[in-house]
């Protein structure tokens, strides 16, 4: 067994290396899927020159290697590199592509010479059988309960992360971040544009801060703190989640490692956005998901944990309520074995959010998004065709003017940010298409079936980068607090030119090494979800129908974004992002047919 891990890792650098180098050499970006078709294709070459019994031409093949590696280096090395800023990534670049290059021409030599690999690892002994393997495999993790595991894996994480609280102390406040402030000192009226349930819980701690300290900034930092401590506690539970699910210690290490260490995770930790608070909702209701599926006969307080889960995550954002609708369902279904429970459950949640959301929010003044808000998508593709400078009807040209002036339409549209769009409808008569939704519903539906490639084209710039992991945009990349004029400012606890330095290299070690790259785009996430989906459904191996609820969770928040995002963002897929190491161990459970 320990032979055949050391031969799959050796592999699997190789083609690793070989990658990066090709990814250089060919300037693609991290993100782009070739770089996981150049992994896979070194990865089944190295598969099948093990096999390989010659071993007499290694010096040839070494010297044709070093020789054409010199080539490519000498005609597109210095090309390669010149996107890089800084001159150590540009010398280390260099030296990437020497060896990915020269790997790359060794590995094709071997195949179509059929010469095998030049230092032989030692063939495994008898095999053994999979009780016995599994037996072994989990020995090292079973040392330690869930419980220990649960509190030792959140304290690691809120150490990884601690360094960016004390360097970005109190917290990173963006422009939302800002305005959600605004309604917690009342200078601004109470809205659910933001989720108010995030914004009270500002308030909460806000107001426990000032009365402790009396100073705003240190208010400010009672929140980021709860907020850190409450993402640790769900990073953990998920690693739990691994290791119950998969019985062994490397996919929780492995899992905790990308928690504790990868950067963007550090940073939106002490950023005050909603989306961190429902990512970590979002983890513990997949969590709830995932262990009711594994139980023969899942209790009352299983499907009351749900229900709760299921309100606030129906509160904390608004797609999340919609999430939920389409997810309702397939939990039904998947555990109708219980279905009286799972109706109640459902019906409570249902219910609840309801109240919640209305009678609730209206009763204490609370402002609603408007009506505008939802329509981001439809609105810029009825706006592409009118950029685009389409003919339109007399009477399909009246709907539009009765709306928005047209008059800066071409300088105003945006086509990766609706923001811009729906602004104008806000400048015009957002009123007309709130009391005449059918008529605006026929001229969205015309103008589709008239231009059907605008409105693809529309989507896809606008959405596209939540399917097809290759679009540019900064993950984590956010410092300090917006300027105000409230006395919130940023007041470093650590600094200068090592801590500052220290965090620009490790986010843009994100757009710099293939595969770890693809951490940081949200449609690599996307296409898991899906893969998974698929081979649940191919292999049928969905615990009865109920373990697909889980995944269908994530598809269904996917879903909502693909129809209603304002633009690409990586946070607004982040709880997706969050279930990552739970989602991937089922899948290689499945491949195993362990579930």
């Amino acid at each position: 067994m320990e032979v055949l891990e050391k031969k799959e890792l050796n592999n699997a650098l190789v083609a690793f290396l070989c990658t990066w180098g090709l990814q250089l050499m060919l300037g693609i970006t991290v993100r782009n899927p070739l770089t996981l078709v150049f992994f896979a294709l070194f990865c089944a070459i190295g598969v099948k020159v093990r096999k390989n019994r010659k071993r007499k031409l290694f010096l040839p093949i070494y010297a044709m290697s070093a020789l054409l590696t010199a080539a490519v280096i000498f005609l597109y090395g210095k090309r390669s590199v010149a996107r890089f800023d800084s001159a150590l990534f540009r010398l280390l670049g260099i030296a990437i592509m020497l060896v990915g290059i020269f790997l790359s021409y060794f590995r094709v030599f071997q195949l179509v010479l059929k010469v095998g690999n030049p230092f032989p690892i030692p063939k495994e002994g008898p095999a053994k059988g999979d009780d016995e393997i599994a037996e072994k495999a989990g020995t090292g993790v079973n040392t330690l309960s869930d419980t220990a595991v649960f509190f030792l894996a959140a304290a690691i994480c809120f150490l990884c992360w601690l360094p960016y609280f004390l360097y970005e102390y109190p917290g990173i406040m963006t422009a939302d971040s800002i305005v959600q402030y605004e309604q917690v000192i009342g200078v601004n009226p109470l809205s659910n544009h933001h989720p108010i349930a995030h914004t009270m819980l500002i308030a909460l701690f806000y107001k426990l801060g000032m009365s402790v300290t009396g100073d705003v900034n240190k208010a400010i930092s009672f929140y980021t703190v709860a907020q850190m401590i409450f993402f640790a506690i769900c990073c953990s539970r998920v690693v739990v989640q691994v290791k119950r699910v998969t019985g062994k210690a490397v996919p929780a290490f492995l899992s905790l490692a990308f928690f504790a260490l990868v950067p963007f995770n550090a940073v939106f930790s002490v950023t005050i956005w909603k989306d961190i608070p429902f990512a970590g909702i979002v983890m513990l209701l997949g969590c709830r998901l995932c262990e009711m599926s594994f139980k023969e006969n899942p209790g009352a307080m299983d499907f009351a944990g749900f229900a709760v889960l299921s309100v606030l995550m129906s509160v904390f954002r608004s797609n999340g309520w919609y999430a939920f609708l389409v997810c309702a369902p397939f939990f039904i279904y998947g555990f109708r074995k219980n279905m009286r429970q799972a109706l109640v459950s459902v019906i409570a949640a249902v219910v609840i959010a309801l109240l919640i959301k209305g009678p609730v929010m209206n009763a204490v003044g609370i402002v609603q998004p408007d009506f505008t808000e939802s329509l981001s998508l439809p609105l810029q593709q009825v706006a592409r065709v009118l950029v685009e400078d389409e003919e339109l009807s007399s009477g399909d040209r009246e709907l539009v003017e009765a709306v928005i002036d047209t008059t800066y339409i071409h300088e105003l549209y945006a086509p990766d940010f609706a923001d811009n769009i729906k602004e104008l409808v806000r400048a015009g008569h957002p009123e007309v298409i709130e009391n005449n939704k059918g008529a605006y519903l026929g001229l969205w539906m015309r103008l589709g079936l008239a231009h059907p490639v605008h409105y693809i084209r529309a989507w896809f710039d606008l959405e596209g980068g939540y399917v097809y992991p290759d679009v540019s945009y900064d993950v984590g990349n956010i410092d300090g607090i917006m300027g105000n004029s409230y006395g919130l400012v940023p007041t470093p606890l650590i600094g200068g030119k090592a801590v500052v330095k220290g965090k620009e290299i490790l986010i843009k070690l994100g757009s710099f090494v293939p595969l770890y790259g693809m951490l940081w785009c949200a449609g690599a996430y996307t296409w898991l979800v899906v893969f998974v989906l698929f081979m649940m459904l191919w292999k049928k191996k969905t615990m009865g129908g109920k373990l697909s609820v889980f995944v269908m969770l994530q598809a269904a928040l996917v879903l909502t974004l693909l129809i209603a995002a304002p633009v690409v963002d990586f946070r607004y897929e982040y709880c997706v992002v969050m279930l990552m190491p739970l989602t991937a161990a089922i899948c290689a459970m499945i491949i195993k047919k362990r579930i």
